[in-house]
């Protein structure tokens, strides 16, 4: 039997594969494609269940079976996650406090683990649709100063190719670099890799602590 688990994992890097290409494209048409929504929501919903599936095992590996589905618990400090695993895996920090520790290590106020944390935020950002422009200054290239991603516009006393523009215009272009989400502000690439990573590594170390 095909392993469902890995087989989110497996979606979730060809989503985020899928992603990159359409990103760059999307980016050099200053366009945000339906292509590349779809694919970023991909991302997201593959990773939360793989995350709740992990959760789905241990319960019905340790715990009162039942109909009831918990959810991977998501705390924002130790405080809150020790009432969270409690509600979503209810016994099981009493019972089994090694795999409870191997859920608290893939907590979002672990360090390098604060991607975890948007996690819910970025399934309902993504259904509305919202991202906001990146954008960086520069002068601009002396071989293409036509590019339509380029914004003109002047700044006075600008220190523009290394030397002051004394009371002369300077031209700079505000160049379109790509897209971040709105809440939380983060950019979406760099985000969905990390998220991508930290959900493959929580997934694996719970499944061996708890011998799924």
């Amino acid at each position: 039997m095909v392993d469902f688990v890995q087989v989110l994992l497996r979606k979730c890097d060809e989503a985020l594969a899928d992603v990159e290409t359409i990103y760059a494209r999307d980016v050099a048409s200053h366009d945000l494609s339906g292509d590349l929504l779809y694919n970023i929501r991909s991302v997201v919903q593959d990773c939360q269940s793989a995350l709740d599936a992990t959760a789905g095992r241990v319960k019905d590996s340790y715990l009162k079976k039942s109909k009831w589905k918990p959810y991977f618990p998501l705390g924002t400090n130790p405080a809150d996650f020790a009432t969270k695993i409690e509600e979503q895996l209810k016994g099981l920090t009493a019972a089994e406090p090694g795999i409870a520790a191997a859920f608290e290590r893939h907590q979002p106020y672990q360090p390098g683990k604060a991607v975890l944390g948007y996690l819910h935020s970025l399934a309902r950002v993504n259904k509305h649709n919202d991202f906001s422009e990146q954008v960086r200054e520069e002068v601009p290239p002396p071989s293409d100063p036509n590019d339509p991603r380029y914004i003109r516009h002047t700044r006075w006393g600008a220190r523009l190719m290394g030397a002051w523009a004394m009371g002369t215009p300077g031209a700079l272009i505000t160049v379109f670099v790509g897209w971040n989400f709105v809440d939380p502000a983060v950019p979406v690439v760099p985000t969905l890799k990390d998220l991508v990573q930290q959900t493959r590594a929580a997934v694996e170390d719970i499944h061996t602590v708890a011998a799924l």
